[in-house]
């Protein structure tokens, strides 16, 4: 009895490391889902915030994303030769602004600190897209934030988002690695090909 009691602990104790594991790799995926919609559909608090700089800029297309259980909000636009998207959680809270660059616009520092650290953890790597990631602060007022990205980001400090397709050993992967102000590596998340498609726009 004593026996059968051990190999049922065992058993359970096994389904708990995969149960865990599987969970694990999910949030470490990124399978996002993108659905055209109006801004009307946008929380109230995201529609106040983008209502006053539709004007300003150009070719604006408003997005709900669905990346496993999480559902955020959208706006994406280009403005001053550049491109822009504003992220908001379901509530319509701010979460961050992204601006799409090339390798060519980082700082010397920051691109060798990147790859160097692609070298090392890598065969073979190629970097498709960059994006300054500047990150909302609740210390400062949301139209303030936006304005201040919009009008001088090159005075403010950001992470750095990039999609990477990566070789180690025998297999290629998709990644988005997020490194900090100075270059230096934050996080790292699979890209699953479905979701290609959004993460490219």
């Amino acid at each position: 009895m004593k026996l059968i009691v051990l190999d049922m602990v065992k058993y359970s104790y096994k389904i708990l490391l995969f149960f865990l594991f599987s969970v694990s790799l999910s949030a470490q995926t990124k399978n996002e889902k993108e659905s055209r919609i109006q801004l009307s559909e946008f929380p109230e608090n995201a529609q106040i915030l983008i209502q006053p700089i539709i004007s300003d800029v150009r070719r604006i297309k408003h997005y709900k994303e669905i990346d496993g259980e999480y559902v955020s909000f959208e706006s994406k636009f280009k403005y001053k030769k550049y491109w822009y998207s504003v992220e908001f959680s379901r509530l319509g809270i701010l979460e961050d602004i992204e601006v799409e660059i090339k390798e060519r616009n980082l700082e010397s520092i920051i691109s060798k600190t990147i790859n160097l650290y692609l070298k090392e953890n890598f065969i073979k790597y190629d970097i498709i897209k960059i994006q300054e990631q500047y990150v909302a602060d609740s210390s400062t007022e949301d139209t303030s934030f936006l304005k201040s990205v919009l009008e001088n980001r090159n005075v403010l400090n950001s992470n750095y988002e990039l999609i990477i397709a990566v070789k180690s050993s025998e297999d290629w992967q998709l990644k988005e690695m997020t490194f900090g102000p100075k270059g230096e590596f934050l996080s790292s998340r699979n890209i699953q090909q479905g979701s290609y498609e959004y993460i490219l726009y």
